[in-house]
């Protein structure tokens, strides 16, 4: 099965689970540009200060090391180190207000709109709304169009796509999420790309099943324009965790939500919204702190492996930062949104994307979180 129906299973699991931190405030909604694929870097100042014993490393820089640390333990990756000092935040999933909602989404309220809106004790941070029962098909189109590359980069008539993302990102500024939006990806289609991409689909071996669901009797207005966007979530311009690569969770207990927004947004309005793993903004933190560079990483993935002997040769490839919302011990919604670095192996020489082996270590203290 392609990995188009897995991750749209993926959500409907998750959005069963969830409640959902940058300090955004609902007045001031930060542009994006969708041709960048660096995040603009929001400081935030801190109420304390400290001194820090942490590893001090000159910010704004990018080295890329490459060396052997151990016997069949290599790092071979590029390492880049955050313009500021970073803090840690206390959070919680958010709590929608379902009027709230309602009146943003505005002249397609009629649609079938859930909320988690905190009162379960488990879950919270997601929401999803669909105008009507058509929506759930043209996300299936739009997704496959996206990974099979059948539609092509381009603005529609209606609206340009920066511009929809810049609405997208005003409607869920109202909403008072936590985090400052950015846009992974844009996939623009018409009533020609629809009917192409239906025939594509149903002809498609691994998606013989969609036709039992009606996709096959699906029929497009002659003036039918939507974009999917795919959102992610950014702190101090530093994306949080959303679920790739996979998450080790351990045994003990489950570790965090993973944050991510899709919208279609068409002509006609807003046709569908998947939010997961939400968070309020943040109002709180901790003391802004250095975090660890070359050395620490180094000295991370040898306390890993260090008392290991390795049959196989694991060669770290991929190194980035992200924010990481680790859940509390004692609790289903509240958490600590940290920062980390993850680490993504290759083993035996296989891709990193077919060995799915990744670590990600506390970038303060140096700690394996996963």
């Amino acid at each position: 099965m392609k990995k188009t129906v897995t991750a749209l299973a993926g959500i409907l699991v998750f959005m069963t689970l969830l409640d959902g931190c940058a300090h955004t405030s609902q007045g001031e909604i930060p542009s994006i540009d969708l041709d960048s694929t660096g995040a603009e870097t929001q400081t935030f100042e801190a109420q304390d200060e400290r001194n820090s014993t942490a590893e001090i490393v000159p910010q704004d820089t990018t080295v890329f090391i490459d060396e052997k640390l151990d016997e069949n333990l290599f790092i071979s990756a590029e390492l880049k180190m955050p313009e500021n000092n970073l803090y840690e935040y206390a959070t919680r999933l958010k709590s929608f207000d379902y009027d709230k909602v309602q009146e943003a989404i505005g002249q397609n309220a009629e649609g079938n709109l859930v909320v988690d809106d905190g009162n379960d004790g488990f879950t919270g941070g997601s929401l999803t709304y669909q105008r009507n029962d058509m929506a759930s098909h043209l996300e299936t189109y739009c997704s496959y169009a996206g990974e099979m590359g059948l539609a092509d980069d381009r603005d529609l008539s209606f609206m340009s796509k920066e511009d929809a993302a810049r609405r997208m990102q005003s409607f869920i500024g109202m909403l008072g999420v936590g985090g400052e939006l950015e846009a992974l990806d844009v996939v623009a289609m018409d009533q020609a790309d629809f009917e192409n991409v239906k025939k594509t689909i149903m002809e498609d071996g691994d998606y013989q099943f969609l036709s039992a669901k009606g996709y096959g009797n699906d029929t497009f207005d002659e003036d039918m324009e939507v974009y999917q966007i795919i959102f992610r979530m950014d702190v101090n311009g530093i994306p949080v965790y959303r679920n790739e690569p996979n998450l080790r969770q351990t045994s003990e207990r489950f570790l965090a939500y993973p944050a991510a927004v899709t919208v279609l947004l068409s002509n006609n309005g807003i046709e569908m919204i998947t939010m997961m793993g939400m968070f309020e903004p943040c109002e709180e933190h901790q003391n802004e702190t250095a975090i660890i560079g070359e050395d620490g990483i180094k000295e991370a993935i040898m306390k890993k492996f260090g008392d290991v002997i390795l049959s196989s040769e694991f060669r770290a490839k991929n190194i980035w930062m992200e924010y990481f919302p680790l859940l509390r011990e004692d609790s289903f919604t509240e958490m600590d949104l940290i920062p980390v670095w993850c680490v993504e192996f290759e083993v035996d020489g296989q891709s990193v994307e077919d060995s799915r082996y990744s670590i990600r270590f506390n970038a303060i203290t140096g700690e394996e979180i996963s």
